[in-house]
């Protein structure tokens, strides 16, 4: 379970992030978070799973941040944040150092096409990115047996073909749950 601080920072990130879209904000200067209903559900199944091998692709300015890296803390394990947005990833560095979790976390700003080449034995993955690159990203995990992908949006932004590909991998099985955007979970056997 998260901290009391943790999930306050979480609300408080929301809160901006409803606050600007409701302000009809560009999308480039809106912040792209994971609701907060689906961050205590990957916290939750990370941490469950007894995940050690994490890595989200998106970080944004750190919801799902704080919620994968409190459940490496809970593991013994380590997250690595991948995301291409300099001041995004800053404020979320000093999100998670303020709540103790740096330790935890191993922060790459960068194109996660660059970086995930360079991971492997991935124990638990959240993909929260542009939606043209998740079944690219997807094909380019190296994940541990038995390793779960978590992708977010299903459901608001209709990834059908997202959700058609992972499930036509062999040794797969899948399921959307309608958390906060809609959550894919797919576990390899």
């Amino acid at each position: 379970m998260m901290t009391e601080p943790q999930c306050r920072e979480i609300d408080r990130l929301w809160a901006r992030k409803t606050a600007q879209d409701n302000a009809q904000l560009p999308e480039s200067e809106r912040h792209r978070n994971l609701a907060p209903a689906s961050a205590e559900f990957i916290h939750a199944l990370a941490a469950g799973l007894g995940a050690k091998n994490l890595l989200e692709i998106g970080g944004s300015s750190g919801i799902s941040t704080i919620a994968l890296a409190s459940a490496a803390q809970q593991t013994g394990g380590g997250l690595v944040s991948i995301e291409i947005e300099p001041v995004r990833q800053a404020e979320s560095k000093e999100t998670i150092a303020r709540l103790g979790l740096a330790a935890f976390v191993d922060f790459r700003l960068g194109d996660a096409a660059e970086v995930l080449p360079t991971l492997t034995g991935l124990d638990f993955v959240l993909i929260d990115c542009e939606k043209r690159d998740y079944i690219r990203f997807f094909d380019m995990l190296r994940l541990a047996s038995e390793g779960t992908v978590v992708a977010d949006n299903i459901l608001s932004h209709h990834l059908a073909g997202y959700v058609a590909h992972v499930r036509s991998q062999s040794g797969v099985e899948s399921i959307t749950l309608p958390v906060g955007q809609g959550l894919e979970i797919t576990r390899h056997r």
